[in-house]
């Protein structure tokens, strides 16, 4: 393996035998004229495959004891979940705890608000990343608030690994889930039962993520309209975007041959 450049005196980016491009991590693999030669692999403590090298830089500024404690709770959680996780995950959580941490210590509380729909569509996603917000604060003596379960849950649904083609089995039983949750939605319009209007923010959070599944609700928006003259409110358009994202989510891992999440 050649180092080919510095990141800082424990972090570097190398090629592997492959030619692939590998962050890696090592005491004082910093140090010494580069390009060089890794004769003794023994010394490598960690290594990162397929990462976005826009996310290279976030090395320099997140401080080791954050990124250590977050790549050891990614750990924990690849191993209760199922699905494949994006490998830029581990570099984004710790940008995201980074700068919820600065924001604590500024006393300037911006997080979103906590979201029992997303809670309720993906319980094991929310129980880890309740999980890692406890354990941040415990071993980083900090108070992050509740809002950044929900943050940190956006994050793992994010980095869920997919593709763009998809193709709906209609006999499936997440379609049916699908088609239950859409008719609960629509009773509660006919009776006027009408959703709170007070997750704006996770809302505007979703639909930046998910551009493709909004533009899909943005015609259910529409249809709604024709049938009763009136728009949804953010909250029903928010609960909208959850199950299509989640009925995408589902589907596309059942064509993979992937155990969906529970």
């Amino acid at each position: 393996m050649k180092v080919i450049k510095k990141i800082n005196n424990n972090i570097a980016i190398a090629v592997d035998g492959e030619n692939n491009e590998v962050i890696v991590f090592a005491k004082g693999i910093g140090y010494g004229n580069i390009p060089y030669e890794i004769k003794d692999l023994s010394v490598i403590e960690r290594t990162f495959y397929d990462v976005d090298n826009r996310y290279y830089g976030l090395l320099k500024e997140i401080p080791n004891n954050i990124f250590n404690l977050v790549t050891k709770m990614v750990d924990v959680a690849k191993k209760n979940i199922e699905d494949e996780l994006s490998p830029n995950l581990v570099f984004i959580l710790a940008d995201h705890i980074n700068f919820a941490i600065i924001r604590e210590k500024n006393g300037m509380d911006i997080s979103l608000p906590y979201s029992y729909e997303l809670e309720y569509e993906y319980p094991l996603l929310t129980k880890i990343s309740k999980w890692m917000v406890k354990k941040t604060n415990e071993e980083l003596d900090t108070h992050l608030p509740k809002g950044e379960v929900t943050s940190i849950t956006m994050h793992f649904i994010n980095a869920l690994e997919g593709t763009n083609n998809f193709n709906i089995d209609k006999k499936s039983f997440n379609y049916f889930r699908f088609k239950n949750h859409l008719k609960y939605f629509v009773q509660r319009k006919e009776a006027r039962e009408m959703f709170t209007d007070n997750n704006r923010e996770l809302y505007e959070s979703m639909i930046e993520k998910y551009p493709d599944t909004y533009d899909c609700i943005s015609k259910i928006d529409n249809y709604f309209y024709q049938e009763y003259k009136e728009k949804c409110t953010t909250e029903e358009l928010l609960y909208l975007l959850v199950h299509v994202n989640r009925l995408y989510i589902k589907e596309d891992c059942h064509r993979k041959g992937i155990t969906p999440e529970k």
